[in-house]
């Protein structure tokens, strides 16, 4: 059985009760060295708002884990993970645009077009194009690992170890895991690769297509572009990870781009629910809704080129790992507004060590924090990579240590990590996107450091600040 505790009460309070019933001095009790993560209560996150609505109810205990929350959401069609309190907005807001593509998928005229041809010809190349990404193991959950190893130079190894990583995920050199859907074969057979060069060697999971069938589907198909007019009228990321969304935007996408379905009809049909996700998520470059996978790497390439100086690096960036094109271009736009002097290979190097879209998002939020917190005196500053994190120096000396995560404890790792040489000088900021504890906070004040708590100004957008309200601990 599942044991809470009241909240504010702790298992260090009743060892103190025990002292005092037994007439012990309460100093005997020592103070533990390091904190556990804690199971905490979902409203000691974020506010009621996003916790239960029309059609959704958050489960109320949240475990911290890497120092991310890990959020359950029951919704009407299944359980949706949320890994982060960034997460959990976009998946609440995505909530109307999801409900929307239902309607619409069960919908007479979907059916009447949706014929049995069409659909045994979608589902055949879906299973082949969408080979599911192969779950890697002992990948520890939150973004724990950025406090926890020293990152390893890539250098002229960084073809072999993404090569090692897309073997990994079973990917075999896709270079977008979580793409449009079945039939974005743009991005999975570059246009190039397509006229006649291969698919490097045809060894990729798709080689069985064939190359001649899939120009033949990418000619008779709009399924991409049908699906991102479908993202941007909904005002959703036509990239989501969320899987009841992406199944619905594909069904939708493939009525339409086949010619089966009317695409205006359907866009007509979900009007109503248009940009209600944007109220939430932050708002998107409409490069990722404008230009196909191949163009928008063209496009991000052309400006990557400001920062790095390493081919091969940018190319396997853009190529493969873990980052979507839209986490792609939302870190070219951090890079854009930060305008590092020096940094961006090694910022690079450290992008192609992430390792779920959990770690991808952690180095984008990380840019976006030195940004919002330097402003105009991040122009002409240096990034750097402190153990296997992000930091940066700005032109007047201060090195700001962005950690882009909900929950701060100090733990064993995170005394080490900044106990660390990189950390010895005085002028020094961390900021902290979600909360601290206040034992992380003296720890953080007695190293000398300058800390800003709720840095991107969560409570403002309605989310609590931390109150220890622990429900339990691991």
């Amino acid at each position: 059985m599942t044991r809470h505790l009241m909240p504010g009460f702790r298992p260090a309070s009743l060892s103190i009760l025990c002292c005092a019933l037994l007439g012990l001095p309460a100093q005997a009790v020592p103070t533990p060295e390091y904190e556990l993560e804690p199971v905490l209560g979902a409203s000691s996150l974020v506010r009621p708002a996003l916790l239960s609505g029309p059609g959704f109810q958050v489960d109320p205990h949240v475990e911290i884990r890497g120092y991310m929350a890990r959020f359950t959401i029951d919704t009407s069609l299944g359980p949706i993970q949320a890994d982060s309190v960034e997460i959990l907005g976009e998946r609440i807001a995505e909530l109307p645009a999801l409900e929307a593509l239902d309607a619409v998928s069960r919908s007479q005229a979907f059916v009447d077009a949706a014929d049995a041809s069409v659909t045994k010809t979608a589902h055949g190349l879906g299973q082949i194009l969408r080979h599911p990404v192969q779950t890697l193991t002992g990948i520890p959950l939150g973004v724990a690992r950025y406090f926890g190893q020293r990152l390893k130079r890539l250098g002229n190894q960084a073809q072999a170890l993404s090569d090692r990583g897309a073997r990994e995920f079973g990917s075999s050199g896709n270079p977008h895991p979580r793409g449009d859907g079945p039939m974005t074969l743009a991005r999975e057979i570059d246009r190039a690769e397509a006229l006649g060069n291969g698919s490097e060697g045809n060894s990729g999971w798709y080689a069985d297509v064939g190359d001649e069938a899939a120009r033949e589907v990418k000619r008779q198909l709009r399924f991409g572009q049908v699906r991102r007019e479908l993202a941007e009228r909904l005002g959703i990321d036509p990239y989501t990870s969320n899987p009841y969304l992406r199944e619905r935007l594909d069904k939708l996408a493939w009525a339409g781009a086949g010619g089966h379905f009317a695409a205006s009809a359907a866009l007509g049909t979900i009007g109503g629910a248009g940009g209600l996700a944007l109220s939430w998520s932050k708002q998107l470059n409409d490069v990722v809704w404008k230009l196909d996978p191949v163009q928008l790497r063209e496009h991000n390439a052309r400006r990557l080129r400001r920062y790095s100086h390493d081919n091969l690096l940018m190319r396997q960036f853009l190529r493969r790992g873990v980052f979507t094109p839209t986490l792609q271009t939302q870190l070219i736009d951090a890079l854009d507004h930060l305008q590092p002097k020096v940094g961006g290979d090694a910022l690079l190097e450290l992008a192609m060590t992430a390792q779920s879209e959990l770690e991808a998002r952690y180095i984008v939020n990380a840019l976006q924090l030195v940004g919002e917190r330097l402003g105009t005196r991040a122009s002409g500053g240096t990034l750097l990579t402190v153990g296997a994190a992000l930091a940066y120096d700005s032109v007047d000396g201060e090195r700001v240590l962005p950690l882009p995560i909900d929950y701060l404890a100090w733990t064993g790792e995170v005394a080490r990590f900044l106990d660390g040489e990189e950390f010895r000088g005085t002028q020094k900021t961390v900021l902290v996107s979600g909360t601290a504890t206040p034992r992380s906070q003296e720890e953080l004040t007695a190293r000398g450091w300058n800390i800003v708590v709720d840095a991107r100004g969560r409570h403002a957008e309605g989310l609590v600040s931390y109150d220890e309200p622990a429900l339990d601990r691991l």
